[in-house]
């Protein structure tokens, strides 16, 4: 229920534009009787429109016009439902008041009093129960709107939408206990009209089976107790062979851990399109094709055995005696027993296809693996493109926005097409960062000769302020004694005469260049007479 202060506030944002400040309404008066004022011109109301008796009806004159008619119109309209009405219910009253009378009814007069009370009693019990009723209908209402009437109150997928998800768990384990996910997500119906269909083909087909079946019975002359039994080995060689060919073709068509069945044909054939890039593999298919090799070699030695006829363990002896005696019938020793001989066979032959399966089984884990890798690896490019300004700032000429497996399940695809796709996404990165360190290198040759050009002109600026302190002559002098020293390294024997000389004029020199240093200072001309 809700709680008093809540209706309260319901009622308020209800009744909000329908409650105006007394200001306003006073305004809205004058504009509303300004506006009839107009409609009524200079001629005088003889009653007015707001109370208008229900059994009058109003006249619509010819001048009237815009609201004005329209008015007028909703009047008569208003007072013709409001007789009709009127007239409905004391038809009802009246019926009532027959049904209700009887034998035991109270007299015309006394009837006739009470009838306006009754009438007021009932109307307040159905104003009452109509109350409950809206009440009951309201809650009703609220309880549709509450997220335990939804249909997807309890669905799984809400509810462990953000709890941890759990380890992963080896498909072995999981598949016989797992149900799949879309089946969960599957239409019911569907699901019905499906399996009534299969129900359907699945009986046509046997009717039509036994049907050739007592087709091939009526034709047939031959009876199971007139078969020979070379018919019978050549028909269980037949049976064998082709129960080896299927278990061949069962082997080669084992899937995968979390892909299909195609997408392990596909990369089967994609990785025997190049052997010769994994030694491991190589080795392996040239073991396998050995032992297939062998496994044929002695399959066609056993059904050569099988189809010989068994020779007698011993001949019979010539005869003796020239007596005319009836020749005595030996009867044929019992054929001995062949399945010492299949036995070796069948158990070699059963190795062999648990060493093939085991194979298949490796190769589809390690696609499996390598193409999940290279799947988080695509996954982790698009990733960055999205967040990164590099590849937009130096996109791949030629290369289009549109990614092109958007639309693709994840984990379908064989294991060339995920390394190509790959390579694709990589392709943007490895141009970007090329161009971006070109764009780098230019922009620091720019900088490079910037600096140089504000250096010359700061060292013109100093080349200037060195002249205007007389420093420039000197430096002349000093560049040109380096200058004359360089030449003279050049010479082993100018040199050794120098450092002979050096000794000699140092003094001289230094005394020299501070009297010139002295004579060129700035305040070198006041010479202590400032203030004289």
């Amino acid at each position: 229920m809700s709680s008093p202060e809540d209706i309260r506030e319901q009622l308020q944002r209800v009744l909000k534009s329908y409650i105006l400040p007394r200001e306003e309404a006073a305004y809205r008066r004058r504009i509303l009787a300004a506006h009839l004022q107009s409609c009524v011109k200079d001629g005088s109301i003889s009653s007015p429109l707001a109370v208008v008796q229900p059994s009058l009806g109003v006249s619509i004159p010819a001048e009237a016009r815009g609201l004005h008619r329209e008015y007028l119109k909703a009047l008569n309209a208003n007072i013709s439902a409001r007789a009709e009405y009127d007239k409905v219910n004391d038809e009802i009253s009246r019926g009532s008041k027959t049904v209700s009378c009887g034998p035991s009814c109270r007299t015309a007069a006394d009837s006739q009093a009470l009838n306006p009370l009754e009438e007021h009693l009932v109307k307040i019990k159905l104003q009452r129960k109509q109350a409950r009723l809206k009440t009951v209908e309201k809650h009703i209402s609220l309880l549709a709107q509450k997220p335990a009437a939804s249909p997807s109150f309890l669905d799984p997928d809400e509810i462990f939408a953000n709890t941890r998800p759990l380890p992963s768990v080896p498909r072995e384990v999981v598949e016989a206990i797992s149900i799949d996910s879309s089946a969960s997500r599957a239409d019911l119906a569907d699901l019905i009209n499906r399996l009534e269909k299969q129900v359907l083909r699945a009986k046509l087909l046997l009717k039509s089976e036994e049907k050739l079946l007592n087709t091939v019975k009526a034709r047939s002359t031959v009876r199971p107790e007139t078969v020979t039994d070379a018919a019978k080995l050549a028909a269980l060689n037949a049976t064998r062979t082709d129960l080896i060919n299927w278990m061949e073709a069962e082997l080669g068509k084992v899937p995968g851990d979390d892909e299909s069945g195609d997408e392990d044909s596909d990369n089967h054939s994609a990785q025997q399109q190049d052997p010769a890039g994994n030694p491991q593999l190589e080795e392996q298919l040239s073991t396998i094709r050995s032992k297939y090799t062998q496994y044929l070699s002695t399959r066609k030695r056993l059904l050569t055995l099988v189809s010989q006829p068994p020779t007698p363990a011993s001949s019979l002896p010539p005869p003796t005696s020239t007596t005319s005696q009836p020749p005595t019938v030996v009867p044929p020793p019992p054929q001995q027993p062949v399945t010492y001989l299949l036995t070796p066979h069948l158990t070699t032959l059963f190795s062999l296809s648990r060493q093939q399966k085991g194979l298949i089984t490796q190769k589809s884990h390690l696609n499996t693996t390598i193409t999940r890798q290279l799947r988080e690896t695509g996954q982790l490019l698009d990733h960055l493109a999205e967040e990164s300004n590099l590849l937009i700032t130096h996109p791949l000429p030629g290369a289009t926005t549109s990614r092109r497996n958007n639309n693709k399940l994840p984990g379908v695809g064989s294991l060339s097409e995920t390394v190509t796709d790959t390579h694709t996404k990589v392709k943007p990165w490895v141009y970007a960062a090329e161009e971006a360190k070109l764009a780098t290198l230019e922009a620091v040759a720019e900088k490079i000769e910037e600096g140089q050009v504000s250096l010359e002109g700061s060292m013109g600026v100093l080349m200037g302020v060195e002249e205007m302190l007389g420093r420039k002559e000197e430096e002349g002098g000093q560049k040109e004694g380096w200058e004359r020293e360089e030449r003279d390294d050049s010479d082993i024997w100018l040199a050794e005469e120098r450092s002979a000389d050096q000794g000699k004029k140092g003094k001289k020199h230094v005394a020299k260049k501070e009297r010139e240093v002295k004579s060129d200072e700035l305040w070198a001309f006041l010479d202590g007479g400032l203030g004289g």
